[in-house]
């Protein structure tokens, strides 16, 4: 009787187990495997001591040409940066401040600890403003530049001006 009981545990646990495991256990399970790839809008990278946040590409309205780069840039290092140019599908981002002091395509200083927003709840911009022909929920090549960070590569989605993205326009 005793015998029975141990093999109806082990029985239970080895069922229950497989189970509540099913097929997403292992180095294949989806949500290993989703979490190194592209997620949609808002891609992450962290560049020298750059943290690159949600950077998504707005597209103007159709057959405009033009798209603006959504995204938050937070200098997590202790001395100063500058986001000194930015392209989109290979061609060169104008740099839009709202500080009337930054002459245009001046490079964007960010000091240790802050953050800058562009695009989306700023006045910031970095926008192509014609001559961007890609199709709309599509990856594009995107470039930052950083005069201590370096050059940051990503590819990133390509959104239509509508819901979150209303009102994005890539002019202050």
């Amino acid at each position: 009787m005793k015998r029975s009981r141990i093999a109806a545990a082990a029985a239970v646990l080895v069922v229950s187990t497989v189970a509540l495991s099913g097929c997403y256990n292992g180095p294949d399970a989806t949500t290993t495997t989703m979490a190194s790839a592209n997620t949609g809008n808002g891609v992450d990278q962290l560049q020298g001591n750059i943290q690159i946040d949600d950077a998504t590409v707005v597209l103007g309205p159709e057959g405009s040409g033009s798209g603006t780069i959504v995204v938050r840039l937070v200098n997590v290092g202790a001395e100063p940066d500058a986001l000194t140019y930015a392209t989109i599908n290979g061609l060169p981002a104008d740099i839009i401040v709202a500080d009337d002091s930054v002459s245009p395509g001046s490079p964007i200083e960010l000091a240790p600890g802050t953050s800058t927003g562009f695009g989306y709840d700023s006045d910031n911009y970095l926008t192509v403003q014609s001559g961007l022909d890609v199709p709309m929920s599509s990856y594009v090549p995107i470039e930052l530049g950083f005069r201590e960070a370096g050059l940051a590569k990503m590819q990133v989605l390509t959104v239509p001006q509508a819901g979150y993205y209303e009102g994005v326009t890539g002019q202050p």
